[in-house]
Parts: structure tokens; sequence; C-alpha cells
């Protein structure tokens, strides 16, 4: 059986919007953590200063903390809060990082270089990236850092090479920490991913057909007309019927019902577009949600459904009775249009079955019947 458009189901649903608030949620906390953090880095930098400002170029090194802690509150924040919506966030937050380390080795460099007792601070970019950044740009960063560290002991003061070895050590660990934190983090996010989809899956689809079930085609049929009454879009419903299923559960037992059940939840996939969504919203009673067909497509859409049925091979021969209706412009709901539908269908059982009845027109009926 051709498989359920997944995308399609969760762009109905709303799981994917849902999904995409909490990713915006995490990295919105984590943005304001980071601009926390570097708050209280550079108000200890300012600490440090006042107890050492007998020594030289302290009042360029001030100057330049507290324009970088105002660039953080004024510039950082609501730059970072606009683009976690946008393709740019982990670029922003990679160059945010990265910008964070030169920050703090310019003050470093001219305290003396790699001696500096805040060099240790080079660590905290690092440890940052490790909570949430990609593989790839942990281990930039941590070269970044190490490299930075390098740098500052080449061209600062004379110091023993004691003195830089341990911020060296330091960084390596924390670098080491981060990506190993990134690589558990991805595995967590693969596996979180299939244990969701799982869990929809088995929240929203039937387990004997694979499709919706009730209460998901329900959702789906009022998000769909919510968005066809926004756009002024083409919406169409048909609910089908199996003809007599009682007496096949009657004459050859629930195991063939069941079999008969899944042969025509596979008709209905085969006969529908990628984008349609197939229901099963009663024990033998399947819909179809139709984004943008109206009534006309909606009956060729029926057609194939039909052809898939003739060629289905069961052991119990089976026919369906549709009832098609389509979304009837402003004034029309979910609720109502799913009614029109069950009319319908009405009308095609009371017709003599294996029917396809349309209902045309808020007050009337239009039956178009097609024997199988």
């Amino acid at each position: 059986m051709r498989p359920v458009e997944e995308t399609g189901v969760d762009r109905a649903l709303g799981i994917d919007g849902i999904a995409l608030d909490l990713d915006r949620s995490l990295w919105r906390r984590h943005l304001y953590m980071g601009i926390a953090s570097f708050v209280l880095g550079g108000g200890m930098f300012l600490v440090y200063i006042a107890l050492t400002f007998h020594r030289p170029q302290r009042g360029l090194i001030m100057t330049l903390d507290i324009a970088a802690i105002v660039a953080s509150l004024g510039i950082v924040g609501p730059v970072g809060t606009r683009l976690i919506a946008t393709r740019w966030r982990d670029l922003f937050f990679f160059s945010w990082s990265v910008g964070t380390l030169a920050v703090i080795a310019i003050p470093l460099a001219l305290d003396g270089g790699a001696g500096s007792p805040l060099a240790s601070f080079l660590v905290l970019p690092v440890l940052f990236g490790g909570l949430l950044y990609r593989l790839h740009a942990v281990i930039g960063l941590a070269c970044l850092a190490l490299g930075c560290l390098g740098l500052l002991f080449l061209t600062g003061v004379p110091v023993s090479g004691t003195r830089a070895i341990p911020t060296a050590i330091m960084i390596g660990v924390a670098g080491a920490i981060s990506v190993t934190a990134s690589m558990n983090r991805n595995i967590w996010e693969q596996e979180r991913k299939a244990l969701t989809a799982s869990l929809h899956r088995l929240a929203t689809h039937d387990g004997l057909t694979g499709c919706l079930n009730y209460q998901a085609f329900q959702d789906a049929v009022i998000h769909e007309g919510t968005r066809a009454e926004r756009y002024d879009r083409p919406l169409s419903v048909v609910i089908a019927d199996l003809d007599g299923f009682k007496a096949v559960n009657d004459f050859y037992g629930h195991g063939v019902g069941d079999e008969t059940l899944r042969g025509v939840a596979h008709a209905m996939h085969m006969g529908v577009r990628s984008t349609d969504l197939v229901g099963r919203i009663g024990g033998d009673e399947f819909a179809v949600l139709l984004p943008e067909a109206p009534t006309t497509e909606a009956k060729l859409i029926v057609e194939r459904i039909q052809e898939q049925m003739r060629s289905m091979i069961t052991p119990a021969s089976v026919t369906l009775s549709f009832g098609v209706s389509t979304w009837q412009a402003e004034a029309d709901s979910a609720t109502e249009l799913l009614q029109r539908a069950d009319t319908a269908l009405y009308e095609a059982k009371r017709s003599g079955r294996n029917r396809v009845v349309t209902w045309g027109a808020p007050t009337a009926l239009n039956a178009t019947e097609q024997g199988l």
C-alpha cells in the first residue's frame, strides 16, 4: 500500500508548526542565557580591571569591555531575536561566538597575552557552543580558541610557558566535552524525531488500514477549510461506504473483513493525489480530503478510486457508495462540508448503492450514477 504523505498530514494537523515553535523557543532561551553569561563575564572583567588599575592599558580595556556589554544588550539581543526565525540563525550564533572570542582576546593581548589570569575566559564560547551548536561549529570554535591562545602566547610579553599550558588544556578539555555533547545531542535528536514520528502516527492513524483516524481527519478538514475560506481556494470531501460489508464479515469471517478493509484503503490511496488525505472515519466508512479540487476534479478522483476497486483482489467482492461535497465559498464550514458529503452518501445508498452522488448546491442534490 502506498504510504500516506507524511508531510501533508503534518502540515494539515499543524505538527510542523508546533515543532518549529519549540525549536525557536529553545534557541531564544539559548540567546538570553548567552547574553546573561556575556554580561556576567564582562562584569568580572571590570572587577579585575578595578583591582589591577595600576597596571597599563586599564582605561582602554575598560572602554572595550563596557562597549562589548552595551553591544550585547543593544545589538546582539534584538538582532538575534529576529534572526532566530530565519535561515540565518546558525550563522548568526556562530558569528556571535567568534566575535566573543575576539572580544576576549583583545583585552587579553592588552593585559599581557596568554599569561593573563583571565585567559581561561577563552573556554566560555566553546562551552556555550557545545550546548546547542552543530558538530562542525563546535569543532571550529575549539580550534579558534586554541588559535587565539597560541597567537596571544607568541605576541604577548615574555612569560613562563607553564602559565599558558593550563589554559590550553582547559580549552582542549572543554572542546572535547562540547564535541561529545554535540554528537550525543545529534544522536538523541534523531531518536527523538523517530519516536515522535512513531507516536504521532499511532495517535493519528488507524492501525488496521494506515489511514488517518476519525479525529485526525476532522482536524485536517478544519485546517483545510480555514485555508479554503482565507484564500478562496477549492476544496472537496468524499465520503465512501462499503456496500453490504456486514454480510462479508458474517459469511467469510472478520479476518477476511479486515483484509477487505485494507484492500479498500489501498485502492483509495492509489486513486488519490499525493496531496490528498485518506481517513477511516467509521467501521467500514472512509473519507478523502481533496485540497485544491473543485467538484469536477473530485469526480475524476472518485473514478480513479473505482478503477482501483475493480482491480482489487479479495475473497469477497465489494463495492463502494460515494458522497461528494465541495466548499461553498465564504459562508461554508468544515462541519457543513462533511454533513453535505454524508447526506450525498446516504442518497447514494438509498438510490441503489454502488453509486456516486455529488452535492452540487446547498439546496439541491445532483445525483450521478456510476455502475461498477
